[in-house]
């Protein structure tokens, strides 16, 4: 496992070839001083973009149009859809799909028993929300958003999910009580645990061959 960045990191977004990040500058009493980075394995070097960028990455070519609409953008969870269509799920549970001149196409909330999602992912038409007070995972078809499936619960082995990345057939879960990472496959809905650390796990990302994982003390690579 080797350290990426000690950057306190506010969300993380792959790339193709690599990631980007908003992470903390500096933090006052009152405000933070954020920065953003991106990571590219093919050059193999970190280089500090500027915020039309993430936002782009994170919102898509429209975001201009209903980034006043967002509560809080480095937070907040970001689905690119088809046709131009943005779906932004906040931290709250509040819930809004942007169409490409801003208009809001669904305005909604994602809440289990009146506690907001910890983690979002996509796979394909697949939408799954977690919800770590509960220990529960929720699978919706994205284009209705209607709720399918749920699993987990008070004797469920993941806890506290805090996010959740897709990939094919692989749902992975960051498990930050217990400092681990988890594998679900849906198709049968089996789970294993996939790592371990020494500290919370707070994200995971894969890109190609590459496994990022966001640490309290930083990003590493696995």
């Amino acid at each position: 496992m080797d350290k990426i960045s000690g950057d306190k990191v506010f969300s993380i977004h792959p790339l193709p070839d690599g990631f980007l990040y908003a992470y903390c500058i500096e933090k006052t009493e009152e405000h933070y001083k954020i920065g953003y980075k991106m990571v590219s394995f093919e050059k193999g070097k970190v280089s500090s973009v500027t915020k039309s960028i993430y936002m782009l990455t994170k919102f898509g070519a429209d975001y201009k149009t209903f980034e006043g609409k967002i509560k809080n953008y480095l937070t907040c969870f970001s689905i690119l859809m088809e046709g131009g269509q943005t779906f932004v799920i906040e931290r709250d549970g509040t819930a809004n799909i942007f169409g490409p001149g801003g208009e809001v196409l669904f305005s909604g909330t994602f809440l289990y028993q009146n506690t907001p999602p910890g983690g979002v992912a996509v796979n394909g038409n697949t939408l799954w929300v977690s919800y770590p007070e509960h220990n529960v995972l929720i699978r919706h078809t994205l284009s209705t958003l209607r709720e399918e499936l749920r699993i987990g619960g008070k004797k469920s082995p993941i806890k506290s999910a805090t996010a959740l990345f897709a990939a094919g057939t692989k749902l992975f879960i960051c498990s930050r009580d217990t400092n681990s990472i988890w594998k679900m496959d849906v198709s049968t809905y089996q789970t294993e645990l996939y790592y371990e650390f020494d500290e919370p796990a707070l994200d995971y990302i894969f890109i190609n061959k590459y496994e990022i994982a966001v640490l309290e003390s930083g990003i590493y690579l696995l």
